[in-house]
């Protein structure tokens, strides 16, 4: 049984409850308190609910606690009225969970909802591929299905990076991601992509 209080890293990506996701981005809520000690790799993370990324946001602080030092303020910074509410929340998530357990307290800023949520497929299956392979072979095959999906993998095709076609169409990198990603899941299966691009 892994140890409660050793460390744990967190990805890319922070995954919430649709409801406090909701807090965060309406403003009611600026932190995220989750169980034992936790390290985030990247100051950068996705905000994810259900498989899908709303949002982004950048690690402001970590503050380390045990549960019984948490205090109202702690409550009110995470979107709850109350400690006890945000007690009872806790229990709720983490049944088993103790005054004595420590928990991390992560303070978001720089949080930007997307116009449209994102898969977090197009996260996974873009992350290891050669983007302007799948670029030219979309487009030598006649897959890209718009406009705008041909006018990004036109780009990509032509050697720009991911986060140059985001800020040119003004989209977020995790839209281009998704849609190489889509394409790149599209050549696989008509066997036009090798499995190690």
């Amino acid at each position: 049984m892994p140890e409660k209080n050793a460390v744990r890293r967190l990805g890319r990506v922070l995954s919430f409850r649709l409801s406090y996701l909701e807090r965060l981005f309406s403003g009611e809520k600026s932190t995220t308190i989750r169980r034992g000690i936790v390290q985030p790799l990247r100051s950068e993370v996705y905000l994810e609910s259900n498989g899908k990324i709303y949002g982004e946001a950048r690690v402001k602080s970590l503050r380390f606690t045990r549960v019984a030092d948490l205090t109202d303020e702690d409550a009110k910074k995470d979107g709850f009225n109350s400690r006890k509410d945000l007690l009872d929340a806790l229990r709720e998530i983490y049944p088993d969970i103790k005054d004595e357990d420590w928990v991390t307290i992560i303070s978001l800023d720089n949080i930007t909802r997307y116009s449209s949520p994102v898969k977090t497929e197009g996260l996974k299956s873009s992350s290891n591929i050669d983007t302007s392979l799948v670029a030219r072979l979309s487009l030598a095959h006649g897959l890209p299905e718009s406009q705008e999906h041909r006018a990004i993998l036109a780009r990509l095709a032509l050697g720009y990076s991911l986060e140059e076609v985001a800020r040119i169409h003004g989209v977020p990198v995790l839209r281009v991601r998704e849609i190489l990603g889509k394409y790149a899941i599209m050549l696989r299966e008509k066997r036009l992509l090798p499995t190690q691009a």
